[in-house]
């Protein structure tokens, strides 16, 4: 294959190219693997995606993955509206910025599966405490990426705002999201992978439903390839989200470089 100046294989772009050989690759380690290691320690791609497709066809594979998008939708949207709300809300304070700043930074480094026994203190077993222990993990890049975001407000445009004699709705969505919508795109992404990670690991440690809670049963009963079959759901439902958020994120991208074109 010959790359020419515009980084193209013979008509196929190289990054497209790269994208789509790393999952072959990873595939065929896997069945490299899974042939060294034997079935009993790593089951292959093929038993892998015969499980996957019978979970399906019996339900089970189904009924614990509406579980756990249920639980997760609900957990990114309350993170996103308390996020975005604390972020937006101490971007335009300098003072309560430098009052709550360096305590929710703080918060953000523990790790807060250490934190999991308070949360099934407070909530108890059940969807409540998957809810808010994903909220939990979601809520902080959400409001750090917010706030750090609301730089990039110009005070004169808040200033026409409020000489324009807009409400506070108003001004949050004619002048404040189109401002921080690049940022703010990115910490919904990172918002959503975290929510995701704490609502399945609240499903593996205490909960009797959802992808996580059966992620354990079969880890537990040593059923290699029924739980290498839910890994790949789970990695299949991160994965689109995230394509989703980089192309929005590309798209942001290329209406920004465009506005600053026709600026110059």
């Amino acid at each position: 294959m010959s790359v020419d100046t515009g980084g193209r294989l013979r008509g196929v772009d190289a990054v497209t190219a790269g994208r789509l050989l790393v999952p072959v690759a990873l595939v065929l380690l896997w069945q490299a693997l899974a042939t060294v290691a034997g079935e009993f320690a790593l089951a292959t791609p093929a038993a892998t995606v015969g499980e996957l497709l019978g979970g399906f066809a019996d339900g089970w594979l189904l009924a614990d993955l509406r579980i756990t998008l249920f639980t997760l939708a609900v957990a990114y949207a309350l993170a996103v509206l308390v996020g975005v709300w604390v972020g937006v809300a101490l971007g335009l304070s300098d003072f309560w910025r430098e009052v709550f700043e360096p305590l929710i930074l703080g918060v953000y480094s523990v790790p807060k599966v250490t934190l999991y026994p308070v949360f099934l203190f407070v909530f108890a077993l059940g969807v409540e405490s998957k809810i808010a222990f994903g909220w939990f993990h979601g809520v902080f890049p959400v409001a750090i990426l917010t706030m750090a975001a609301m730089e990039t407000v110009e005070d004169d445009h808040l200033k026409i705002g409020r000489s324009l004699l807009l409400s506070r709705w108003q001004t949050f969505r004619e002048i404040i999201v189109p401002s921080i919508l690049p940022g703010l795109v990115i910490g919904l992404r990172l918002g959503f992978n975290l929510t995701f990670l704490g609502v399945v690991l609240g499903e593996m440690f205490a909960s009797r439903a959802g992808l996580g809670y059966t992620l354990v049963e079969y880890i537990v009963g040593a059923q290699i390839a029924r739980m290498l079959a839910i890994i790949v759901v789970l990695v299949a439902v991160a994965a689109a989200v995230n394509v989703a958020f980089f192309a929005a994120e590309k798209r942001l991208g290329a209406r920004g470089g465009e506005t600053a074109d026709v600026r110059m």
